[in-house]
């Protein structure tokens, strides 16, 4: 039932009618609502809305109470279940936050966690211009505007006495209007709010008639200028030396290079025509000339020989290195400052390709050895030839290359028969001796340019050689008579003394590696050799067989000790530098194995996956060695790190098979030669040579105290058994 109530002009200043029929109308109101309790809230709503909540009583007393109505699917739970209290944890966290939030830290030089995270999470952002009421600034504002809205007063100078009265009659006007507030009169409250009215309208007027002033900016601007006094300019001036100039040219082409190579073959082919026709009273005079007037016009028609007068070989080389150098920038910047980076976050490492040796005469060879020069560590001797007997009779060459100049070797040196092995000797770094296919060794001198073609010393068939390939040879220290000596081994199962005497070799045979240790029965081939830095009179001999026999340069007719060491055949051994009690072998059953010399079985065993050419131990580090197989892989192992697994492992190449590899001693670099003729340098990363860069040098009872502490964890049980270890009777 709808509710009428008559309409009542409504005065916007005086409110609601008289008080008698606001009573009246609320009355009615209560009654229909007695009657109908059911009527909607919007009606109420209506009701106050048109302004009947000005009665005595209290304004929810006429409302009715709804009863709760109960949905059909409520749970009834018993008084108990209602009483229960379930604690529910409410954290600010925000689980959408990350907690591994990794920042570099320029402070320590490394990459650490956060330790705090935002857990703020921003939904709606926007920005305003509204300040806070009780601010400055807000006070600020309101003061400027209530500045700017007040209209200056104007006093009349006849009228001094007029604006006291008026302010006292105002006051008088404004007590009166309380009073008749307080009373209750409606004319009163329509007076004040006529002037209250007019008073706006006047402000109004006052402030429409004032242009507002322009605020740069509403928050603290203030605009200032200053200025300031210019520096004085001076001039000052010095007078030094000038610096002493040269001026040098030349040309570095290709003709150039080939020209000087050119008149340095004919200038060797001039030489040995004069040694050869020159008389032996012409050869001690010293003359410079040519001992024929034939050799005289061959040479003024020679058109290389008079280009060698003119340029001089070893400012050619000069010249040729540093066009070389400036070509192959990058690859020297690397060698001089490449660090994998990516080394501090793990404990594996890795190899960078430097320089590529490929001369065009050595192509279609084997490198069958490699070493560096002991004093000149930039120097790379490699010898080349072929592991198949048919092809015996094609030669062999000796190069020896450098890192200043990788296209051409240094020397060149070309054999009749196919080169096996090249040893160095130290206190003569230009005298090296040399293994050959054909059972026969000999010895160079590379500072000769004119007789560094020819071997100082060679053992032929009636001075006697090898009936079989010599393997490996090696210098040893001179006899009491102060000459050169070194040692050789060879398939034909002789190990074998050669002293350099005058004009010829004088040799002596050190050991047989007879089977069984009987005259009469077979020998083994020996593959390869190495001797004790610490006991010089102690070396090691693999075979073909795979037996390794431990010997002595005091006993000729028995070994020491006999390892059975692999399946196949041994192709490298090597002692380590620092433990000279630990040995390495590497074989064609796939296996590189480590050794103590006084135990029969070894500590550690590898399995590489592929023969293995060469085994080599680092220079600088008692627990690293480096080996190279026939599929092309490199491996570096540091048994300090694992004592299972390599922490390098890097395919070099992918045609062709790796054959032998040596560390240098000075640089990070390791170099490994191929099978197609190539040598290829390498230089090694961050933690595959932590000690070659220590202050103070290596510490050498420290590496062997490293080494004896894994070989000490080892030795207590066999690691293929599980029985304790026996050393080996000697």
């Amino acid at each position: 039932m709808a509710l009428k109530i008559p309409s009542q002009k409504v005065s916007s200043r005086s409110g609601l009618g008289s008080r008698s029929s606001l009573l009246s109308a609320v009355s009615l109101i209560r009654s229909r609502s007695k009657i109908h309790g059911g009527e909607s809230r919007s009606r109420l709503r209506t009701g106050s809305r048109i302004g009947f909540d000005g009665g005595d009583g209290d304004g929810d007393e006429w409302l009715q109470a709804k009863d709760p109505q109960k949905p059909e699917n409520q749970l009834d739970l018993t008084e108990e279940e209602l009483k229960e209290e379930f604690t529910r944890i409410i954290r600010g966290d925000n689980p959408h936050a990350p907690d591994n939030i990794v920042r570099f830290s320029f402070k320590e030089m490394e990459y650490k966690q956060l330790a705090t995270v935002e857990q703020v999470s921003m939904h709606f952002a926007m920005d305003g211009n509204l300040i806070h009421v009780d601010s400055d600034e807000a006070r600020r504002q309101q003061t400027r505007s209530n500045l700017r809205g007040k209209k200056p007063s104007v006093v009349d100078s006849g009228t001094d006495a007029a604006p006291p009265q008026e302010d006292k009659t105002d006051a008088d006007n404004g007590d009166e209007g309380e009073a008749a507030t307080a009373d209750g009169g409606t004319d009163a409250g329509t007076d004040t709010g006529t002037d209250v009215a007019d008073t706006d309208v006047e402000v109004a007027a006052e402030s429409s008639s004032q242009p507002p002033k322009k605020l740069r900016n509403q928050f603290n601007f203030s605009e200032r200028a200053s200025q300031s006094f210019n520096y004085t300019q001076k001039e000052k001036s010095s007078m030094t030396e000038p610096t002493p100039r040269a001026t040098f040219s030349a040309n570095a082409t290709q003709w150039v290079i080939y020209d000087t190579y050119m008149a340095q073959i004919a200038a060797k082919k001039a030489a040995n025509e004069k040694a050869k026709k020159v008389s032996p009273t012409a050869s001690t005079s010293g003359a410079a000339d040519y001992a024929t007037p034939s050799a005289t016009a061959d040479e003024s028609t020679s058109m290389w020989t008079q280009a060698a007068k003119i340029v001089d070989l070893e400012h050619a080389k000069k010249l040729e290195r540093l066009v070389v150098q400036n070509s192959f920038d990058a690859v020297a910047q690397d060698f001089k400052f490449w660090d994998d980076e990516a080394d501090q976050f793990k404990s594996e490492g890795s190899v960078l390709p430097l320089w590529k040796f490929v001369y065009a005469d050595c192509k279609k060879k084997a490198n069958t050895c490699l070493s560096f020069n002991p004093k000149y560590h930039d120097l790379v001797i490699a010898g080349f030839g072929s592991y198949e007997y048919g092809k015996s009779t094609e030669g062999g060459v000796i190069a020896c290359y450098s890192f200043k100049n990788h296209l051409h070797p240094e020397y060149i040196i070309k054999t009749e028969s196919g080169v096996l092995s090249i040893d160095t000797l130290e206190s003569s770094v230009h005298i090296i001796v040399v293994g050959f296919m054909d059972g026969s060794v000999a010895v160079y001198d590379l500072s000769d340019a004119t007789t560094r073609q020819q071997p100082t010393h060679i053992s032929t068939a009636l001075t006697g050689k090898h009936t079989d390939p010599v393997w490996q040879v090696k210098w040893q220290e001179d006899d009491l008579a102060k000459r050169h000596t070194f040692f050789s081994v060879s398939g034909d199962g002789h190990v074998r003394a050669w002293t350099l005497m005058l004009n010829e070799l004088l040799f002596r045979d050190v050991i047989t590696l007879q089977v069984g240790g009987a005259p009469d029965n077979a020998h083994h081939s020996g593959t390869c050799m190495a001797f004790n830095a610490a006991e010089k009179h102690l070396y090691l001999v693999g075979t073909e067989e795979g037996q390794l026999m431990k010997c002595s340069k005091a006993y000729t007719s028995r070994y020491l000790a006999t390892y059975e060491a692999h399946t196949m055949a041994i192709y490298s051994v090597s002692w380590n530098p620092f433990h000279h009690n630990v040995f390495a072998t590497a074989s064609a059953d796939w296996s590189v194995k480590v050794w103590d010399h006084e135990y029969e079985t070894c500590l550690f065993e590898f399995d590489l996956g592929g023969p293995v050419g060469e085994v080599a131990w680092a220079p600088y580090s008692s627990t690293m060695f480096a080996a190279v197989t026939s599929a092309g892989f490199l491996f570096v192992f540091d048994l300090g790190i694992s004592k299972t697994e390599p922490i390098c492992s890097q395919q070099i190449i992918k045609k062709g098979k790796l054959t032998h590899l040596a560390f240098n001693d000075s640089y990070p670099v390791v170099v490994v030669g191929d099978d197609r003729g190539n040598i290829n340098s390498l230089k090694l990363s961050p933690n595959l040579r932590k000690n070659l860069s220590a202050k103070g040098g290596i510490n050498k009872e420290a590496e062997k105290e490293k080494l004896e502490k894994l070989l000490d964890s080892m030795k207590e049980l066999d690691i293929q058994t599980g029985k304790p270890l026996v050393k080996s009777t000697e």
